[in-house]
């Protein structure tokens, strides 16, 4: 079974997508239909609408489809597969997996970020990564009365390796109090949000009511869960369930090792970047893994298949 993953945000550059889009009819009908719901090509962002939520979300959800895309044009692979992405990524797998089709999940990605960017200037955060602390020990620090309510684990990325967010002042002493206790590093990432807990509730809501003027179909290969870490239960309610992962933490390892339990054996990138392709190679070490962001990465990675 082949894992198709799909990259969360900040990995997107200038000039993403280009030469996918020259090379590919699949992939430019992807970029075709993001310009219609965006109002703008997304193959000529510059860095600076890049750094804007909207933009930066819209084009790295395009530029992986539209490397799935390709993918599949290039033929049937010959296994089953399954799908995952990290936080906005799980919005990329929705569509591939058939959920929502290019259109109705650009739409969906487009009011989330708007929704998310409200949120974080109503209710300013941050978030730090934490490196070389076990996941039992941040939780831990976490749980004491004075980060309880106001910092949270949201992302974990793969072992000792956590994300944390939460109130601004709260979280910066929350990665104080975890370097003291060995963590390695504790890195502010640049966001001004809090993203995947309770601070982003207000947005929660309407992007319910949002979601639920789209048609959701049933999958059509196993899907993955950042809340649960395993496969979505059929019949899930898209619209609430999408409002809480919004608010909650994305469960990336045991999203990864439950994976490899059902039989994937090949996990592939899709998206700008390799930062997934790394966490899974530090979750599931000699994992065949390979990304699929551009012309040359996409006939490794069918090379890698034929192998």
């Amino acid at each position: 079974m082949i894992a198709c993953i799909f990259s969360g945000q900040g990995s997107q550059s200038v000039g993403m997508g280009q030469k996918l889009a020259a090379s590919s009819p699949a992939a430019r009908k992807v970029y075709a239909d993001a310009t219609e719901v965006a109002g703008i090509d997304l193959l000529t962002l510059g860095e600076s609408q890049l750094a804007q939520t909207r933009y930066a979300q819209l084009a790295i959800v395009t530029l992986s489809l539209a490397a799935f895309a390709a993918f599949r044009e290039a033929g049937d692979p010959g296994q089953a597969l399954a799908f995952a992405g990290f936080s906005l990524g799980e919005y990329s797998a929705l569509s591939a997996a058939g959920v929502l089709d290019t259109t109705a999940v650009l739409r969906l990605v487009e009011e989330r970020s708007r929704l998310m960017q409200q949120a974080a200037e109503a209710n300013p955060g941050a978030m730090y990564a934490i490196l070389g602390l076990g996941d039992d020990t941040v939780e831990a620090i976490l749980a004491q009365p004075e980060f309880a309510g106001q910092v949270y684990p949201v992302n974990y990325n793969c072992p000792g390796q956590l994300v944390i967010a939460g109130a601004e002042a709260a979280t910066a002493a929350a990665a104080d109090a975890l370097k003291a206790a060995g963590a390695k590093r504790a890195l502010k990432l640049t966001v001004n949000g809090a993203f995947h807990t309770r601070f982003m509730a207000d947005a929660a809501p309407e992007l319910s009511a949002f979601a639920k003027t789209l048609a959701f179909a049933q999958p059509v290969g196993a899907l993955y869960s950042n809340r649960t870490g395993d496969v979505v239960p059929a019949g899930i309610d898209w619209p609430d369930y999408l409002a809480e992962h919004l608010c909650n933490a994305v469960l990336w390892t045991r999203e990864v090792q439950a994976l490899a339990a059902a039989g994937a054996t090949t996990f592939i990138e899709f998206g700008p970047g390799k930062v997934l392709s790394g966490l899974v190679k530090k979750i599931l070490p000699g994992a065949t893994i390979t990304n699929v962001e551009d012309p040359d990465s996409l006939a490794a990675t069918l090379a890698a298949l034929k192998a």
